[in-house]
């Protein structure tokens, strides 16, 4: 599919728009069938929601800079419904309306194996992540992990190794594709751009802050048929993104270590729950089985919702028996439609009314919670 100039600006605008994340986003389209539509309904929305201030959207001039920054920059678009999205990632429930990709996009077609871990990592860490992903590669596995210090260098490096044969490793980064973090990666960050692949979900010029980093992590999780962590505490990125991959259906696996180094607890903590031990690249082959064949499959999003001009009497009874199920706790969203017996449309519908008037938050796994902090 390809979208129009059109479209593509709304989507730019609704990304770069106050109270507007993936999740949100992704149910606006959903329902209202496209960008461009949905940006007609948000301050409606956001007065359904209680907010009573109207919704700074982002301007066309602003989306039509981001494309021309892109331009600049040697930077590609892509929207999550065009061919080049990748396949698995698309198929999670908060994927990135638009990526900002740099690099060989060929690399996104492989399956994908995500290598992480944490940033302190040891030499024998290290060394064991560079040998995964340099056997992964020889194997034509995409290498994905996060740019950062530690094993996510470490398995970047290995994947590089090969690249003269295999390219085949994507950063994916916390930061604006045209922004360096951690600085001292600039070397590889330059070799993934020439022999890989760099994506990114934050538009140009876009402040770092820490909320970026779990972020980045689901997008890791989401891309991988499998996540494999070396070293990690137990409460750390590396175990967001393992739990995000779990989310998601995906294989999960990890290198066991030393009971007595605090690195080892979060892999021994995976192994302990069920997540596959492995000690070679040929186990990762083995343990992804049919899911690397499910993610050579083009598949294509099949629920599409449409506009229904509920009743405002049925949509106001509808808010006040979400709302009583509602609270600063998370619940899944699948738990909310079999709590309420509402229609699924209807739910999803009421929870962006809230999301854009400031009133939700957004988890992990398709999990929300109710906020307080309205003015």
């Amino acid at each position: 599919m390809t979208l129009t100039d059109t479209e593509k600006i709304s989507c730019l605008r609704l990304i770069m728009s106050e109270n507007i994340g993936p999740a949100t986003f992704n149910d606006l389209v959903r329902y209202y069938g496209s960008a461009h539509v949905a940006i007609e309904h948000i301050d409606e929305l956001a007065r359904r929601g209680g907010r009573k201030k109207p919704i700074i959207l982002a301007s066309a001039k602003a989306a039509e800079r981001q494309i021309h920054l892109a331009c600049q920059n040697d930077t590609h678009l892509i929207f999550k419904n065009e061919k080049q999205y990748p396949v698995l990632l698309r198929q999670t429930p908060d994927a990135p309306p638009v990526l900002f990709a740099r690099g060989n996009l060929a690399v996104l077609e492989k399956v994908a194996v995500s290598i992480v871990g944490t940033r302190n990592a040891s030499g024998n860490g290290k060394a064991l992540a560079r040998k995964f992903a340099t056997d992964l590669a020889k194997a034509d596995y995409n290498i994905v992990s996060g740019m950062a210090h530690g094993i996510d260098r470490a398995a970047h490096v290995g994947a590089l190794s090969v690249a003269d044969k295999y390219p085949t490793t994507t950063a994916v980064l916390g930061t604006p594709i045209d922004e360096i973090y951690p600085k001292e990666n600039q070397d590889i960050y330059e070799q993934i751009a020439e022999n890989g692949c760099l994506l990114s979900e934050f538009p140009f010029e876009s402040p770092l802050s820490p909320r970026n980093f779990p972020r980045r992590n689901r997008i890791i999780a989401g891309l991988s048929a499998g996540t494999l962590v070396i070293e990690a505490q137990e409460k750390s990125g590396s175990l967001i993104t393992a739990n995000e991959a779990l989310s998601y259906g995906r294989e999960v696996m990890a290198v066991p270590g030393s009971p007595v180094d605090p690195r080892s607890a979060g892999p021994n903590a995976l192994i302990r729950d069920g997540a596959t031990l492995v000690s070679q690249a040929e186990d990762i082959i083995n343990a992804l089985g049919a899911l690397t064949t499910f993610a050579l499959r083009d598949h294509k999003e099949t629920q599409t919702y449409q506009p229904v001009p509920f009743d405002e009497n049925i949509l106001n009874d509808a808010r006040s028996l979400l709302m009583s199920n509602l609270g600063p706790d998370v619940i899944g969203v699948d738990d909310l439609i079999r709590e309420t017996g509402l229609d699924a449309r209807m739910v999803n519908i009421i929870l962006v009314e809230l999301a854009i008037a400031g009133r939700l938050e957004r988890h992990p796994g398709n999990r929300v919670s109710l906020m307080y902090n309205m003015e």
